[in-house]
């Protein structure tokens, strides 16, 4: 009886030893690396786009210098094409240069892009002399406009443009809004050459980090209830002047072109 009981013994202690021998032979399963917050951080404003512009003193400016130092508001404008500026880049730059102190205030930095060229002082005659009946050849912003000659800035950015020589490169400008680490808190792409954001949204984007449910300038004016509709049918030019002459009346000629 006591060698039965010895035998039985025996086996539970082999079985016992067998079972512990099974679990410790499993594989220990790694516990996973922990995420260190400010790493991930660093590597997400690695990836922030860079660019480099040209001064009109031919100083190389990159858009990284201003990064950990202020926000950035970028705006890439139509161009500057023979003497000429785009009357919604003009008016876009009388804005930013009225709101100046209020980007400042928040904390941003203003930089205006010329594609195609960096004659930034024949840029900002043009935008002067386009002021009033008398024109302002001595016009001045306070903020740094830069030229992109070769469009590298446009690419990066994923700007449509032309090849100079046909008029402004860009028709669909474009503004976006960076913070201080180069992430985007705003890219607008403009769908016609007035199609930008007002300033007021810019604003809003730097002071909240978010975009509001604002307009855009081609939107708010297309949609003013006061604007006039038209109310004399269209007809072509050899008709009109047919129609004139049948009827013995002056003719007034208006040339409109949306650029």
């Amino acid at each position: 009886m006591s060698s039965t009981i010895s035998r039985f013994a025996f086996v539970l202690l082999l079985a016992s030893l067998g079972c512990s021998t099974a679990k410790t032979s499993q594989p220990v399963k790694p516990s996973p690396p922990k995420v260190d917050a400010q790493e991930t951080a660093k590597v997400s404003k690695s990836d922030a786009r860079d660019a480099a512009f040209q001064a009109a003193d031919g100083k190389t400016v990159h858009l990284s210098d201003f990064r950990g130092k202020r926000s950035v508001v970028l705006l890439f404008q139509r161009g500057y094409d023979d003497g000429s500026a785009c009357f919604y880049c003009a008016k876009q730059t009388n804005a930013y240069k009225t709101a100046y102190a209020d980007l400042q205030a928040a904390g941003a930095e203003v930089v205006m892009i010329l594609p195609g060229t960096v004659d930034s002082a024949g840029y900002l005659r043009a935008v002067g002399e386009m002021g009033d009946e008398q024109g302002d050849s001595t016009f001045s912003v306070p903020f740094p406009v830069l030229g992109d000659p070769d469009f590298s800035a446009c690419r990066t950015f994923d700007v449509p443009h032309v090849d100079p020589g046909h008029g402004f490169p860009v028709s669909q400008p474009a503004t976006f809004v960076l913070a201080k680490d180069g992430s985007e808190l705003l890219a607008y792409h403009g769908k016609q050459p007035g199609d930008r954001p007002t300033v007021e949204t810019v604003l809003a984007v730097l002071r909240t980090g978010k975009v509001p449910e604002v307009p855009s300038v081609a939107e708010s004016t297309s949609a003013a209830p006061s604007a006039p509709r038209p109310t004399l049918a269209w007809v072509s030019y050899d008709e009109g002047m047919r129609t004139a002459q049948e009827r013995k009346k002056p003719v007034l000629l208006e040339f409109y072109a949306d650029w």
